[in-house]
């Protein structure tokens, strides 16, 4: 998309002069052949507005530039105005116009409460919210929760991304909502409208040819990825006892050229609760598994410290034990 593609002569210049270690994103280690160019979305984007006679809404990671780049291209050349929604939307794109790394095509950009001041025809709503997210924007706009946004027959959404794993239920749920409302949803597992960020196995053992690294370690994925990933180094030459494949959390030592295992540092889910960040002890969170799982039950009896004689009660107070007026029975069957 920028013209200035993978330096591959300086890859390998580093693969001459020796490389210690060389850790290698895993994420499409189960993907066979090359991962197609982000050009190919452009083309997609193209086509797709060529058949669109309404409201586009387009959904895709707010950090890929390139793919926003494209969005807005392709939306000038239709004549076509787009309103960003979406606050990662909106502070990736103007950091990114600032830095120089996306060229915004005239005035094309409106604020998002213009967008009915717009023929749907010469729309577009360029949203954050590809993974589903709860609370973002095109989420809220598939459950008609958007304030300015509400879908209607006629529009089109064009998902230009692929799940997260542990993502698909959320994405799956935003895609019914978008049908459910009249919208046409043209999305990854169907249409050719998301190309990958991550080198597939050929791209892989290429870089691993280029670089020859005297040692080589998989990272970012699940563990089978990197277990896959450390099967194409063996392929390509790689020796088992140079391959590390190891886990969040542990150290892995090179000092004297040969792979040790260190201490173990913290690794593990950092909790955020209300302003405080990691600050939640695992007995807290243990109480609170027991009471989303048991509920909780209260008696209160006010006691006359000097004769230890009841004043007054007891009240019970029951939450998530069982149904309130149920439980109004239970109690009063014990009394």
């Amino acid at each position: 998309v920028d013209m200035r593609p993978t330096d591959m002569a300086r890859l390998s210049h580093f693969g001459d002069h020796g490389v210690m270690l060389l850790m290698s994103d895993s994420t499409n280690a189960e993907r066979d052949g090359f991962t197609p160019s982000e050009r190919t979305i452009g083309e997609a984007f193209q086509e797709l507005f060529g058949q669109c006679p309404g409201r586009i809404i387009i959904s895709t990671f707010a950090s890929n530039i390139y793919r926003i780049q494209q969005a807005l291209n392709t939306a000038a050349r239709y004549k076509r105005k787009v309103a960003v929604i979406g606050r990662s939307m909106v502070n990736n794109l103007t950091i990114a116009q600032e830095l120089g790394y996306i060229q915004m095509p005239g005035d094309i950009v409106i604020k998002v409460q213009d967008i009915n001041k717009e023929p749907d025809e010469k729309l577009v709503i360029l949203s954050s919210g590809s993974q589903g997210e709860p609370l973002s924007a095109l989420t809220r706009i598939a459950a008609q929760e958007h304030p300015q946004v509400k879908l209607k027959s006629g529009d089109t959404v064009i998902l230009s991304a692929t799940p997260i794993p542990g993502n698909e239920e959320l994405v799956s749920r935003t895609i019914n909502n978008c049908y459910k409302h009249g919208a046409r949803v043209f999305y990854s597992a169907r249409n050719r409208v998301h190309a990958s960020g991550h080198a597939s196995r050929e791209e892989l053992k290429l870089m691993l040819n280029l670089v020859r690294p005297r040692f080589f370690m998989p990272v970012h994925g699940e563990f089978r990825h990197l277990a896959l990933h450390s099967e194409i180094a063996q392929d390509v030459g790689i020796t088992k006892d140079r391959v590390i494949v190891t886990d969040d959390g542990n150290t892995v030592e090179l000092g004297d050229g040969v792979p040790h295992f260190g201490n173990k540092v913290p690794a593990g889910y950092v909790f955020v609760d209300g302003l405080g960040v990691g600050d939640v002890g695992s007995v807290v969170l243990r109480d609170r598994r027991v009471l989303s799982q048991d509920g909780i039950f209260i008696v209160i009896v006010t006691v006359d410290k000097d004769t230890g004689q009841v004043v007054s009660g007891p009240d019970l107070i029951s939450r998530g034990f069982v149904h309130q007026q149920t439980s109004d029975a239970l109690i009063v069957v014990e009394v």
